[in-house]
């Protein structure tokens, strides 16, 4: 900590804070067979997740071969996405019976025990215990975002209150108000009366009429 930081209100309200911890359980496969492992998940300071996004791409172009401007991509995002979970998890996953302990040694023990799919499991379990804890509104069904969509079209709920909400929430509304977009700006009634028939196209008009093909019946008689 600089040095005209020691002794602030934020130093001595947060000296000796433990963080809050979630304990779940994720189902592996080993060579005996799928097994449920204990585990715990703490959430992470900003300077935490900061550390976690910069060695994601400090290892993947440092050791994994990657260009910085080859992560830019849908399979650059998909690589370094799932790296950025391993640095988050190798920070954030404790041992459940003693949750002062981190669970594994660092992201390369967890890069290399687990699996793609385990990985995203418990980075799921990290992700539901941060909205948990986060000041931000999160959404938990699709009503509830219909219902706040709603409001908002008719002018209850002032838009004032957006920031409040987390920004998958804030999308799924977004989504919503443009479904009902149509709906709300569909007029109920003409402004105005619709132009009638000028003079000059008020007369009776001729009504062209296709020729009848004739038949036999129609022959003159001779």
């Amino acid at each position: 900590m600089t040095d005209h930081l020691k002794g602030s209100k934020l130093s001595r309200l947060m000296a000796g804070r433990e963080r809050p911890t979630h304990r779940f359980s994720v189902e592996v496969v080993r060579e005996s067979g799928p097994e449920s492992l204990a585990l715990a998940v703490r959430t992470l300071s900003a300077h935490e997740q900061e550390q976690a996004h910069a060695e994601a791409i400090k290892w993947l172009v440092g050791t994994g071969g990657w260009q910085r401007e080859d992560l830019i991509g849908d399979a650059g995002d998909a690589v370094l996405n799932l790296e950025v979970m391993v640095q988050i998890l190798a920070r954030a996953l404790v041992d459940p019976d003693r949750t002062d302990a981190p669970f594994a040694a660092d992201a390369a023990e967890l890069r290399r025990c687990f699996d793609v799919d385990e990985v995203r499991a418990c980075f799921d379990e990290y992700t539901a215990h941060a909205l948990e804890r986060s000041p931000f509104r999160h959404m938990k069904t699709l009503a509830e975002v219909r219902e706040v969509a709603d409001a908002l079209g008719k002018g209850l709920t002032p838009l004032t209150s957006l920031p409040r909400f987390d920004i998958t929430t804030l999308r799924l509304i977004i989504t919503s108000l443009v479904e009902r977009a149509p709906r709300w700006t569909t007029p109920n009634s003409s402004p105005t009366t619709p132009p009638t028939d000028s003079p000059a196209d008020s007369s009776p008009t001729s009504t062209a009429t296709t020729p009848r093909a004739m038949t036999l019946d129609d022959s003159e008689t001779p």
